[in-house]
C-alpha cells in the first residue's frame, strides 16, 4: 500500500504509479460505470464547469462487511453533488467535493504518462478537519488500492481490509 501525507493542515497529497496507459486510466475517473467498480458510480465526467451526481454504493466494489465504524455503508447509498473545475483530458481532472456551500473542500487528479504506466498526483485541499484528513486520506488510499487491482484485471474485493489498514496507519502519519 503506497501513503499519501499533509502538506498543509487542510490538504492530502497521494502519488502512486499505476500500471496502466494514461488514456486507460483517465477513462476510470471520468467514465460513471468504470469509476463505479472502485469508487463511485454516476455521472460521466466531460467538461469545465459541468455540474455532476455521483452514487456511494460500496457493495458494488467489494463484496466484504465494513467494519462496525462503517457498518452504516454495507447497504446504503450516498449521493453527492459537485462541480468540474478542470477538465484536460487525459491530463488534468479537478473536482469539487461535498455538498451545498458547507464542507466543499476541493480534489485535484493529475495524470503524467510514464510508458505504459501512469503516474497519478491527487491533491485534496480545503479540507474542514483534522479527522477529516484521516478519513478522507484513509478512504483515498483504499480507494486507489482498489484501482490499482481492478486495472490489473484482479479481484478487487478487499477494499475494507484496505480502508482499516490505511485508516490506522495515517493515525500516526498525519
Amino acid at each position: 500500500m503506497e501513503f499519501g501525507r499533509a502538506t498543509a493542515p487542510d490538504t492530502f497529497v497521494l502519488e502512486r504509479t499505476l500500471k496502466a496507459p494514461i488514456a486507460r486510466v483517465w477513462s476510470y475517473f471520468v467514465d460513471g460505470d468504470k469509476r463505479s467498480r472502485w469508487f463511485t458510480g454516476g455521472d460521466t465526467l466531460s467538461a469545465n464547469g459541468q455540474a455532476f451526481s455521483i452514487l456511494f454504493a460500496h457493495r458494488n466494489i467489494t463484496s466484504e462487511k465494513p467494519p462496525e465504524r462503517w457498518a452504516q455503508m454495507e447497504s446504503g447509498e450516498f449521493p453527492m453533488t459537485g462541480r468540474v473545475l478542470a477538465f484536460d483530458p487525459p491530463r488534468l481532472l479537478a473536482i469539487t467535493w461535498g455538498d451545498g456551500e458547507q464542507h466543499v473542500s476541493e480534489v485535484r487528479f493529475e495524470f503524467t504518462a510514464k510508458g505504459e504506466e501512469t503516474h497519478l498526483k491527487l491533491t485534496h485541499t480545503k479540507i474542514d478537519t483534522e479527522a477529516s484528513l484521516r478519513d478522507f486520506a484513509g478512504g483515498w488510499t483504499a480507494h486507489l488500492e482498489t484501482l490499482a487491482s481492478v486495472l490489473a484485471g484482479k479481484p478487487a474485493n478487499h477494499f475494507w481490509a484496505d480502508v482499516v489498514a490505511a485508516h490506522e496507519a495515517y493515525e500516526t502519519r498525519l
